[in-house]
């Protein structure tokens, strides 16, 4: 047998497997896509999640100091946000008046975080829900 017979059969072999890698890429590449796409979003909503626990905490952490008035903690709530780059957040502080409010009165400070207007692609979860975190302490 030559060497050329020996490329011949070679290339008949393969010539029918021509298109196989584009058909394989065709459908794996949307799964990979939605795979890596969801992960993002996960992790996106997971940071969210995390930056209102925090923040509610800092700032329930705040409000319990007998100095502390409404708008110190509101402040000190949108600050955090602000360094963590979270859009839209509402925060609110019960009771609404802090400053008349005597030692041992429970406060609470909830911190909601919108969904929609934090998401980098709403590619994968598309609900437009918000995240809702409270924390409590007591007055000192």
């Amino acid at each position: 047998m030559t060497t050329s017979s020996k490329n011949q059969k070679g290339r008949e072999r393969t010539k029918g497997r021509d298109g196989l890698a584009s058909v394989e890429l065709a459908i794996v590449l949307p799964v990979m896509l939605i795979l890596v796409l969801g992960t993002i979003e996960v992790c996106q909503r997971i940071f969210l999640r995390q930056s209102a626990v925090i923040v509610a905490y800092e700032g329930a952490r705040s409000a319990v100091r007998s100095t502390s008035s409404n708008t110190d903690v509101m402040t000190r709530c949108q600050s955090m946000l602000t360094q963590r780059n979270v859009r839209e957040a509402v925060v609110t502080v019960t009771p609404a008046d802090l400053l008349s409010q005597p030692s041992g009165t429970q406060i609470r400070v909830r911190v909601e975080v919108p969904w929609a207007s934090n998401s980098p692609t709403r590619f994968v979860l598309q609900d437009q829900g918000t995240i809702s975190v409270d924390a409590y302490m007591l007055r000192e």
